[in-house]
């Protein structure tokens, strides 16, 4: 698959028709099932709705590679994350093909120009500055963005923005490494990553979702969750603002907040 039908096939996705997405027919994010809620001292049964989560075994250059557990649907942006957040392409021109199998188990099978995984160096985040009013603003997109949650209640969402307040790449799944990845996956597709400046998280701040915003060179990670020690910590190493704990109207800051204007870090010019 050429790079820039990769592209078409993700901007088609961003358009929210599932019958545009590499998926097999009549896929599901959510499907219904009985359940018993337990309310004012009895139980009671009621219908509800649970989120899809299946697996998808991801072979490279004819190897099999690994198995991610993810909800299905999006799984072009998904792959391309994933190999991306992993150091095993740099860009979209690094996928030479990628091919989906549904019948019976799900399987993806991927041609890398580079079949090693690629030796990066983290790049230094931009020295970029924030109205730190805009972080609310953001949550409000980034919450009405959330359908699959709204409807279970058990999905991580990522959204990706740029610095002027634009939502560049959303991602929901069950997996909280997954939504980041998706969100992560089409910007790259679409060569829109370099635009990014923000990453906001319905997860918590952790180590692994911190490198995945250094991988990326995004200079701002936020989410409504607290932060780990080790992501602060290698947040701090890495230039990256942390930020989490987003409210209504408050947010704290564990790395870097002269990037904050209004900030006692924040040095004006």
């Amino acid at each position: 698959m050429q790079t820039t039908r990769l592209r078409d096939a993700a901007r088609k996705a961003a358009s929210h028709d599932e019958k545009t997405q590499p998926q097999p027919d009549g896929v599901r994010l959510a499907c219904p099932m009985t359940l018993q809620c337990y309310k004012d001292g009895q139980l009671s049964f009621r219908e509800d709705m649970v989120a899809v989560e299946s697996d998808i075994r991801l072979q490279i250059n004819g190897l099999d590679h690994a198995v991610l557990t993810r909800t299905p649907g999006d799984d072009l942006t998904l792959i391309a994350g994933y190999l991306f957040s992993c150091s095993m392409i740099r860009d979209a021109e690094d996928l030479l093909d990628v091919s989906f199998g549904y019948s019976g188990a799900s399987k993806a099978r991927v041609t890398l120009k580079a079949p090693s995984v690629i030796r990066r160096l983290f790049p230094s985040p931009r020295p970029v500055v924030l109205d730190p009013e805009r972080l609310f603003d953001f949550k409000k997109t980034f919450e009405r963005r959330q359908n699959l949650y709204r409807n279970t209640g058990s999905t991580h969402a990522a959204a990706l923005f740029s610095m002027d307040g634009e939502l560049i790449a959303f991602g929901e799944d069950v997996g909280r490494h997954n939504a980041f990845d998706k969100a992560i996956g089409r910007a790259l597709l679409e060569g829109s990553l370099e635009r990014v400046g923000i990453a906001m998280l319905s997860s918590r701040l952790a180590l692994e979702l911190t490198i995945k915003a250094s991988n990326a060179n995004i200079p701002i990670l936020c989410g409504f969750s607290a932060a780990t020690s080790s992501g602060i910590n290698f947040a701090e190493r890495n230039n990256i603002t942390l930020v989490g704990r987003i409210r209504e109207d408050s947010f704290n800051v564990y790395a870097n907040s002269w990037r904050l204007k209004g900030s006692k870090g924040h040095q004006s010019e």
